[in-house]
């Protein structure tokens, strides 16, 4: 597989907590304003129905992802469903915010949990949005392997692209960071000035990026990634799918055990 393992500047330890958070501020604010996956809301329905569940373990959560977004839908004809927000580095006052809203449908660990070494009383299907790129190939067989191990399932899901034709377009994100920053809660100073007066979150955000549409895994390089797990017994399903946004694919694993132990 043809992978270039360049850093985010965000996966530095070194990077403050709280531009980091709001980073994943506003990467959450785009992926619900945009409804970036709600397409995806069937392949997760189809994955739960299958393994008799209606708990969802998100991994890597960010400030919470899509959940504000697709939770509601993730229960049209599903019954209730709750889900459990996780990630190495918790976003505290994003998860109390989607825990207020949601209340005991969200759950929130406040402990860095590992997506390489989930605790095995978090059952449920897991998932991941928009972080999987983030994980070298051996980190990213780990967090499959470790799915295979507990016969859990998991879906993964990515709405950005191994495409130079993307690139450009990320350029633009600058000034539009600049334009929604005002809508992202709480709305303080400190936000204002890293964001407006000293401009460090507009080109942190840009440069990861780019970065991310370079590492993030082609359906190619994610069907070499599983030859290397060992799941007897496992499907695994590997595709694109249009998103809610145009001219944006959205690449997708899912992982299942063939014959199902409800969790």
């Amino acid at each position: 597989m043809k992978r270039y393992d360049l850093c985010e500047i965000a996966d530095n330890l070194w990077f403050p907590r709280t531009f980091r958070n709001l980073m994943t501020d506003i990467l959450e604010f785009i992926v619900v304003k945009y409804r970036v996956y709600e397409p995806v809301i069937p392949l997760i329905k189809e994955v739960m129905q299958h393994m008799k569940t209606t708990q969802i373990v998100d991994l890597c959560s960010g400030g919470s992802g899509p959940w504000p977004q697709i939770l509601e839908q993730l229960q049209e004809g599903q019954g209730p469903v709750s889900v459990t927000l996780t990630d190495k580095y918790p976003n505290h006052q994003a998860f109390n915010k989607i825990k207020q809203r949601f209340g005991h449908k969200i759950r929130c660990i406040p402990e860095s949990v590992d997506a390489m070494n989930v605790p095995a009383d978090l059952k449920g299907m897991r998932t991941i949005f928009s972080a999987f790129h983030h994980f070298v190939p051996d980190e990213a067989r780990k967090i499959l392997q470790n799915t295979a191990n507990s016969r859990s399932a998991i879906g993964i899901f990515e709405f950005t692209e191994k495409r130079l034709d993307k690139i450009p377009l990320a350029l633009l994100l600058p000034l539009f960071v600049y334009i929604v920053a005002p809508f992202i809660k709480p709305r303080t100073f400190k936000n204002i000035f890293w964001v407006n007066i000293i401009p460090i979150i507009p080109l942190v955000f840009t440069y990861d990026a780019i970065i991310s549409h370079i590492r993030t895994y082609s359906p190619e390089d994610l069907k070499a990634l599983v030859k290397g797990v060992n799941a007897q017994g496992y499907e695994w399903k590997i595709g694109q799918i249009p998103s809610s946004l145009r001219s944006v694919k959205i690449t997708y694993l899912m992982g299942f055990p063939k014959e199902c132990v409800p969790h």
